[in-house]
């Protein structure tokens, strides 16, 4: 039983009965309204790829605090595919940035030329999903007629709260493989803009933390967090005091893993394993300071967790963990991301199978008590 937080009903965002809408991110605009965007993939042969040519990115917004949803539109644009999770935020100076990591798609014939030419190149093969370390027979082999390049990390800025996108700007990763992003960027108190990135292929595999001071219209050299001794990814961070940075990880084995930077992230702690049983994690510093974490629970009961640390993640309530669903059907669920939008009150939105097997976009207001 919840004690730290009320749970209201469960909102529906957004679903399409025809496609996989999954890993969502969401924002509160300076006018009131809330802006969330998610992936908007393709259902072939009733399977999910997770990764294909033809995903896009949807954004939809409300007006009333999560009552009714604004018809979705393609962000950054209708030409804008393939990709992976997208991150919203909006930045003290009311810019929208909306970050995303973008695979390039070749045919099998140009992915063979791209990979003789030195570009990193994965093909599906049978029982494997998407391969890097792969022979040159096995191109034969190929379940799709499609390959997976060179990921490139973006940021598109909207300065008409996210309408239209103006800007885009492609981020340097160097000497990083791309890699992933799954939340938006957070604007630190010095003015920084700071984004995060987890790379799990190919090497070297860690995750890293970049830093913009012209609002995210240009970007210093990454900054390493930690190399990948275990299978991290998915990384999400918080200034919980002046200069000092906590960030949470995701990692296979079901517990998150945190880490801390006293220096404004310039240099890292070694990460250490929480008591937070889910995944991917997501931090939320609260209007009275305390630190939140949300997060996905994959076994049964499945559903979505929040937990709440007083001294910006050293410990955590677990006894009081706050539990926002139970009640999903299967652990194809998750990515939750929560705001605050008044003190105490909280909205959180997620992924969730609903009970016809549709996988659509869902949120819960909760109230802290």
């Amino acid at each position: 039983m919840n004690t730290l937080a009320t749970v209201g009903i469960t909102t529906l965002i957004y679903r399409d009965r025809f496609a996989y809408c999954a890993h969502p991110s969401i924002t509160a605009l300076d006018n009131g309204e809330w802006l969330v965007a998610f992936r908007f993939m393709q259902r072939w042969e009733g399977k999910i790829m997770h990764s294909h040519p033809q995903d896009h990115v949807f954004l939809t917004r409300t007006s009333d605090k999560g009552e009714t949803w604004d018809e979705p539109c393609y962000a950054p644009d209708f030409d804008w595919h393939g990709g992976q999770c997208p991150g919203i935020s909006q930045l003290s100076n009311g810019t929208v940035a909306l970050l995303l990591s973008r695979e390039n798609w070749y045919p099998l014939a140009v992915a063979k030329k791209r990979r003789a030419e030195g570009e990193p190149i994965s093909i599906w093969l049978p029982g494997q999903r998407y391969v890097q370390d792969f022979k040159d027979d096995d191109w034969d082999r190929a379940v799709l007629t499609w390959a997976r390049g060179y990921s490139n990390l973006y940021v598109y800025l909207s300065t008409d709260r996210g309408h239209t996108f103006e800007d885009t700007v492609k981020i340097d990763t160097s000497p990083y493989f791309c890699g992933q992003s799954r939340t938006g960027v957070v604007q630190l108190q010095d003015g920084r803009v700071a984004g995060f990135v987890s790379v799990n292929a190919p090497a070297p595999q860690a995750t890293y933390i970049l830093f913009s001071s012209t609002g995210g219209k240009s970007w210093d050299p990454p900054i390493l967090i930690t190399e990948h001794h275990i299978d991290f990814a998915e990384a999400d961070i918080a200034e919980v005091a002046p200069g000092e940075l906590y960030c949470i990880l995701r990692e296979e084995g079901g517990y998150l893993y945190g880490c801390r930077s006293q220096d404004g992230g310039h240099s890292w702690s070694v990460p250490e394993v929480t008591p937070l049983f889910g995944k991917p994690g997501h931090l939320l510093v609260l209007r009275d300071g305390r630190l939140l974490c949300t997060y996905g629970r994959r076994i049964a009961p499945f559903g979505i967790r929040a937990c709440l640390s007083k001294d910006g993640g050293r410990t955590w309530e677990i006894d009081q963990e706050i539990v926002i669903r139970n009640d999903l059907p299967n652990s194809d669920l998750g990515y939750p991301v929560t705001i605050e939008y008044a003190p105490g009150q909280l909205f959180t939105c997620y992924y969730g199978q609903e009970l016809d097997g549709v996988t659509c976009i869902l949120g819960n207001h909760v109230t802290l008590t």
